[in-house]
């Protein structure tokens, strides 16, 4: 029965992923959309509980943005809060931005009250940063 339901389930998730020598990768959209996590370099500057200064590995879902000193999910993973930031601008990495934001990275400028946050990462994840930390509904 196991069989049955695990071979309805990979039919379903076909044409999402496709199967067999052909296949082709799935677009982060497909990973995000699915609801698996997708993790790239990035890095948070700002007060606690922001704060991770140093480049590092950013792992997010449709509802959560983590930060980790490694790309594997552990213990060692801080949540953001959701919800709580003003996005200010988005925009590309700037001269004066600090040294841990990669010169070809996105840069999204936030407020939390009085607090400047800059949550910098690769590039083509604005989008899904956005919306992870709920800044579509207030920009």
């Amino acid at each position: 029965m196991l069989g049955d339901i695990l071979d309805v389930v990979a039919t379903a998730l076909e044409p999402l992923w496709g199967t067999g020598a052909g296949a082709r990768t799935p677009t982060h959209e497909q990973l995000f959309k699915a609801g698996r996590v997708l993790v790239f370099e990035g890095c948070v500057i700002g007060p606690r509980p922001y704060c991770r200064p140093e480049p590092a590995f950013l792992h997010l879902s449709r509802s959560a943005l983590a930060i980790s000193p490694v790309r594997e999910a552990d213990v060692r993973a801080r949540y953001l809060p959701v919800g709580g930031l003003e996005l200010v601008e988005a925009r590309k990495w700037r001269e004066g931005d600090p040294v841990a934001i990669g010169k070809h990275w996105d840069v999204l400028e936030c407020r939390d009250g009085e607090d400047t946050v800059l949550i910098g990462f690769e590039l083509f994840y604005t989008a899904y940063v956005r919306q992870a930390l709920q800044l579509d509904d207030k920009a």
